[in-house]
């Protein structure tokens, strides 16, 4: 299985524009709350009213509530190397570097929880990734070693309490979209480490750039638009080392309104360490994603 297999994307998105969001898994108070301490999950913030473009963040996070570390079976030390290579590490950064530069804001939403908590970019049940560990929630670290038990018996808590919630505020991002502006155009954020993975395909390129499509919903258009956003990387791929974008499961394969991309960073492209961005850096990409941005928003203002 190589990684574009391994890292499907779940085709789930929603948002909600309208006044800044910040929301965990349902109001104050409620008795379905994860161990009644469940922390914001999720940010939406709403975009300009013209514009199309979902920025998509899904795993710049490293937030895990007490409750849920607490039942993680690593050292402190563990975890934080575990932290370092599977966090998308200042992705949040890079969407609102872009806020400065582009002509039209998007709806951008980001992920507060880390994806040790939950992936919301796996299927809930039956993801590829459950066979080794990495599904919606995550039994097995990068390399292999156990990272709860299994069979993990919060899963279903975990699903409810984090992944559902957190797919409905993106769906509702694109659906307030489609109805403002007849089309949507995601933009799916993410980076990965210049070494793959126990779980990758050690033979896949890994390019300063990856490029997911999805054949229903990317547009040879917008795969051009993004190569030239970022051409000054200079290396770029298309689905290698990893695959697809992100689309939600209710337009999934029956909206061609709703297009989307992936965009892949290898994080040595901007971070000093694991854990460190190069300010300089972070500014040069936000004027990459910016472009990208801009050119989608007239493209769908030209349809």
């Amino acid at each position: 299985m190589n990684s574009a297999d391994t890292e499907q994307r779940a085709r789930v998105r929603n948002s909600i524009p309208g006044q800044r969001v910040t929301a965990c898994r349902q109001e104050k108070g409620s008795e379905n709350t994860y161990k009644r301490s469940a922390p914001a999950a999720f940010t939406v913030l709403p975009g300009d009213e013209g514009s199309p473009v979902v920025v998509h963040v899904p795993h710049s996070s490293r937030l895990i509530p007490p409750d849920i570390r607490a039942d993680l079976m690593l050292t402190d030390k563990e975890l934080a190397g575990e932290l370092d290579e599977a966090t998308d590490t200042a992705t949040d950064e890079i969407a609102l570097a872009a806020l400065a530069r582009v002509g039209v804001r998007p709806t951008i939403v980001i992920n507060q929880l880390s994806r040790l908590v939950i992936d919301p970019e796996r299927f809930p049940d039956g993801d590829p990734a459950e066979s080794f560990g990495r599904g919606a929630v995550y039994t097995r670290t990068c390399t292999g070693e156990p990272l709860r038990t299994e069979p993990y018996p919060c899963r279903a808590d975990l699903i409810d309490a984090y992944f559902r919630p957190y797919a409905g505020a993106v769906t509702a991002a694109v659906e307030n979209r489609l109805n403002v502006c007849g089309r949507v155009i995601v933009i799916d954020l993410h980076s990965y480490p210049q070494k793959p993975s126990a779980f990758e395909d050690t033979s896949a390129p890994r390019p300063r750039l990856c490029i997911g499509t999805d054949p229903a919903h990317t547009p040879g258009w917008l795969t051009d638009a993004a190569r030239g956003a970022f051409t000054s990387l200079g290396e770029i791929s298309e689905n290698t080392p990893y695959g697809g974008t992100y689309v939600p499961l209710r337009h999934y394969g029956i909206d061609d309104r709703v297009s989307s991309v992936m965009i892949e960073l290898r994080r040595d492209t901007y971070l000093t360490d694991p854990a460190a961005p190069h300010p300089e850096r972070i500014a040069q990409l936000g004027r990459n994603l910016a472009a990208l941005i801009d050119t989608a928003t007239a493209r769908v203002a030209d349809v």
